[in-house]
């Protein structure tokens, strides 16, 4: 009697022990879910964190090619203010200027139909 006892006593444990390890693992489960819910998916969560500091990095080069890009048009700025050679190569080439007396020649390239790519 002694020993069905023990037998008793041990399969109870087994099926008392396997549904304290699935309540367990639900509970772990569900705190796995409420964690993850909390750090990644909220607005302050890893997620977000993350794209924000990509959204920094764009923006960090981007304002290093406006200040490349700052930095050459001052550099014109200057060099149209005080070199007048430069000044007047601008003019000429831009703008088809000449100076008074000079005569301006404009070359126009024609195309034969034969010579075009098919």
């Amino acid at each position: 009697m002694a020993q069905k006892n023990k037998i008793r006593s041990r399969n109870s444990r087994r099926t008392g022990g396997l549904f304290e390890n699935k309540l367990a693992w639900i509970t772990g489960a569900i705190i796995l879910m409420i964690l993850f819910q909390l750090f990644v998916l909220r607005d302050e969560g890893v997620y977000s964190l993350l794209q924000l500091k990509q959204e920094i990095r764009d923006m960090e080069a981007h304002i290093a090619r406006l200040e490349m890009e700052k930095t050459e048009l001052e550099s014109e700025r200057d060099r149209l203010l005080n070199d007048p050679d430069y000044l007047e190569r601008i003019a000429r080439e831009r703008f088809r200027m000449a100076k008074p007396g000079e005569k301006v020649f404009h070359v126009i390239i024609e195309s034969k139909k034969g010579d075009q790519a098919h």
